[in-house]
C-alpha cells in the first residue's frame, strides 16, 4: 500500500510532533512487548524512520525484504512471506504494548493491517464542557419545573380550576420522557436476558456472526511437481535405470502445477464449520489459500484450515504462544512448541507412510488490532488434526468446558486451544484439551 502525493503531504508532521513520535518509539522499543525480538524492534524503527522522513514510497514489501532481510531485489514475494510474518508480529506486539497499564502518551504508534505504513494516533484530552450562556439558559424550558423556570414569562390565567395550557405541555413532556425511559429499561432488560442465554458456542463465534459480510473458509493447498510430458531424453533413460542408479534431471524436465485436491479430514473440517455457521444464518465462502489476495478478503472474517500448507495460518500463528515447527530436516517429525516454555513440545509418534496413532491441533482466534476483524485458525500437525479442530469448534458442548476454564470476558479475547486426539484407523477420537491461553 502506497500513498498519493496528496495523502503523503497530509501526513507531514511538525518538528514537535516528530520529536513526540521518536520519544514514543523509544518507549515502545524499550517496553516488555518488544524486549524479546530484535527483529521486531529493527522492523518498527525502520518503518517509523521512513515515515518521519516522508519516504512512503519505500514502505513496500519488496523494499523491506531487501533492506531488512537481505533478500535479492527480484525475490518472489508471493512465496516468501518473511515481511508479512514480521509485520504481523509487530502489529501484535504493538497491541500488547498498548493494552498493558502504562502512563498516557500524547501519541500511539500503529500499523494498519494489509500495509507497512505506520500511523500516529494523537491523543487529545477532552476539555470541560462549555457552560451555557446565562441568556440562552433562561430561554430553555425545564420539563421538571415547567415554564415557571423561565422567570420572565408570567403564567397566563385561564378559567377557574383550570391549569395553564403551557403547564400541560410541560407535563406532557415529562410523561413522554418517563415512557421513553421505561421502554429503554424494558429493551435493555430484554437484550440482557437474551445475552445471558447465549451459549458458549455463540460467544466464541459471535464476532464472525456479527460481521455484515460473509466469512471466508480458507483451505490448505500444495504445489505438485512432476516430469514434463514426453521428455524423450529423460523418460527413455528412466526405463533403463537399475536399483541404486541415479539420473540427472534438468529444471526444464520438471513441471509444477497447482494441486486443487484436499484430504478427506480437511473436507470434514470444512463441512463441520460450514454447517455450524449455516445453522446460525451465515453462509461462508470457500476458497483455496494461495488464491486469495489480501484486498479480496479485507473486511471478511477469515477461517483458515491447515498448518504448514496454509500461508494464512503460518503468517498469523507465527509468534504466538503455541506455534508449529517443521524441524531442521524432512526426516524430523514436525511439532508444536510452547514459546513460553521451550521444554514443552508435542510431536507425532509416527510420520508418513506409517499409520497415524495420534494427532495434535491448535485452535487460534485473534482480532486485528486496528480493524478488530476476527481471524480463526484450525490447524493440525497432520491432516487429522484439521478435522479434530474443525469438529471441536462446531460442537456446542465442547465450548462449555472451555468456558469453565476461561477467564471472565474470554469471548472478547484472543485465544489459543491446544488439542490432542487418538487416531484409530482413519477415525479420530474425541479430542482432549491439553492447554488454553487467553490474552487481550
Amino acid at each position: 500500500m502506497t500513498l498519493t502525493a496528496e495523502r503523503a503531504s497530509a501526513r507531514q508532521l511538525s518538528p514537535a510532533q516528530a520529536l513526540a513520535v521518536r520519544a514514543e518509539l523509544r518507549a515502545v522499543l524499550e517496553g516488555e512487548s518488544f524486549s524479546s525480538s530484535r527483529r521486531c524492534r529493527d522492523f518498527l524503527e525502520f518503518v517509523v524512520d521512513l515515515a518521519l522522513a516522508g519516504d512512503y514510497e519505500s514502505l513496500t514489501e519488496r523494499f523491506l525484504g531487501v533492506k531488512l532481510f537481505g533478500r535479492s531485489v527480484d525475490y518472489e514475494t508471493a512465496t516468501d512471506s518473511i515481511v508479512r510474518v514480521r509485520a504481523n508480529d509487530v502489529r501484535r506486539r504493538l497491541m500488547q504494548h498498548y493494552s498493558t497499564p502504562r502512563s498516557e502518551s500524547v501519541v500511539r504508534i500503529e500499523m494498519v493491517a494489509g500495509g507497512y505504513i505506520p500511523d500516529f494516533a494523537w491523543t487529545v484530552p477532552a476539555g470541560p464542557a462549555p457552560r451555557p450562556e446565562p441568556e440562552a439558559a433562561s430561554q430553555v424550558p425545564s420539563p421538571l419545573l415547567g415554564d415557571n423556570a423561565r422567570g420572565s414569562q408570567p403564567i397566563q390565567e385561564g378559567p377557574a380550576g383550570a391549569l395553564p395550557r403551557r403547564g400541560w405541555r410541560s407535563r406532557g413532556i415529562l410523561l413522554w420522557g418517563c415512557v421513553a425511559l421505561l421502554l429503554a429499561a424494558v429493551s435493555a432488560s430484554f437484550f440482557a436476558i437474551r445475552a445471558g442465554h447465549q451459549s458458549n458456542f455463540d460467544l466464541f463465534w459471535q464476532p464472525v456472526l456479527d460481521a455484515s459480510v460473509q466469512p471466508v473458509i480458507n483451505l490448505p493447498t500444495t504445489d505438485t511437481f512432476q516430469l514434463a510430458m514426453n521428455p524423450k531424453r529423460t523418460l527413455s533413460p528412466l526405463n533403463d535405470l537399475h536399483p541404486g542408479e541415479s539420473l540427472k534431471i534438468e529444471p526444464g524436465d520438471i513441471v509444477g502445477f497447482h494441486d486443487w485436491h484436499v484430504s478427506l479430514p480437511v473436507f470434514q473440517a470444512t463441512l463441520s464449520v460450514a454447517l455450524a455457521l449455516e445453522r446460525k444464518g451465515k453462509t461462508p465462502l470457500v476458497r483455496i489459500g494461495t488464491d486469495l489476495r489480501r484486498d479480496e478478503i479485507r473486511g471478511h472474517p477469515m477461517i483458515a484450515i491447515g498448518s504448514f500448507s496454509n500461508p494464512w495460518t503460518e503468517e498469523t500463528v507465527t509468534g504466538l504462544r503455541f506455534t508449529f515447527d517443521r524441524g531442521v530436516s524432512d526426516r524430523e517429525a514436525p511439532r508444536i512448541r510452547d514459546a513460553r516454555n521451550p521444554q514443552r513440545s508435542w510431536s507425532l509418534p509416527h510420520t508418513y507412510p506409517e499409520p497415524q496413532q495420534k494427532d495434535y491441533a491448535i485452535i487460534t482466534r485473534t482480532f486485528d488490532p486496528v480493524t478488530h476483524e476476527p481471524f480463526v485458525s484450525l490447524a493440525g500437525l497432520h491432516s487429522f488434526g484439521n478435522q479434530i479442530a474443525g469438529e471441536f469448534v462446531s460442537q456446542e458442548a465442547t465450548w462449555n468446558e472451555v468456558a469453565r476454564r476461561a477467564p471472565r470476558g474470554w469471548q472478547k479475547m484472543n485465544l489459543q486451544i491446544l488439542l490432542e486426539a487418538d487416531i484409530v484407523g482413519t477415525t479420530p477420537s474425541s479430542p482432549r484439551i491439553v492447554d488454553l491461553y487467553f490474552w487481550k
